[in-house]
């Protein structure tokens, strides 16, 4: 059981985004490149609405079962990388129940935390499990993480790309979710 936890989290990326470009095709007036994936929730489509609550709801849980999964398997070699990333399905899934505009949609914001997973994973993983490749790909994720809040938050991500700029931050925090699944399953069965 623990190890399928781990396995399954390597699909994240495929949930995400097949979530979202389900929703988007039954959307009214919805642009992947000028609109965030909150933006899905409300809609005029109430099938494109459902399609994205359902959808995020299951990658918060699957976020969520990757955390427990880590923690049941290894116990405390990676509980800070498991805590963040349970952190980080919570916020899915309160994404999930509160659409965009109530302050409880971000979970005030608690997700931001996603930038430590990188570093958090590196440590945990020990040097002795770390390549090259791993070390370039976390550092190159965590400063993509860091780049696209501080523009959110400093008002320079551009409004009419803001759909693109997140789908690329997308990527490289469902890419490396996945790959740390990946490398962790590895690891648990040398």
């Amino acid at each position: 059981m623990k190890k399928y936890l781990i396995q399954q989290a390597v699909y994240l990326p495929i949930l995400y985004f097949g979530t979202v470009i389900i929703a988007s095709l039954f959307a009214s007036d919805y642009s992947q490149i000028r609109q965030h994936v909150s933006e899905l929730a409300i809609n005029k489509n109430q099938l494109a609405v459902t399609s994205f609550t359902v959808g995020i709801f299951i990658t918060g849980a699957s976020a969520i079962s990757f955390g427990i999964g880590l923690l049941l398997k290894f116990k405390r070699q990676f509980s800070i990388t498991a805590s963040l990333i349970m952190v980080f399905g919570i916020t899915f899934l309160f994404g999930a129940f509160y659409k965009i505009g109530s302050p409880w949609h971000g979970l005030y914001g608690i997700g931001l935390s996603i930038m430590m997973l990188p570093f958090a994973f590196l440590y945990e993983m020990g040097k002795e499990n770390i390549n090259k490749m791993t070390k370039n790909f976390s550092i190159i994720t965590a400063l993509i993480i860091f780049l696209y809040f501080w523009a959110m938050v400093a008002r320079l991500d551009p409004m009419e790309q803001r759909g693109l700029t997140q789908r690329v931050f997308g990527i490289f925090v469902f890419g490396f979710i996945s790959y740390s699944a990946y490398k962790i399953n590895k690891l648990a069965k040398s």
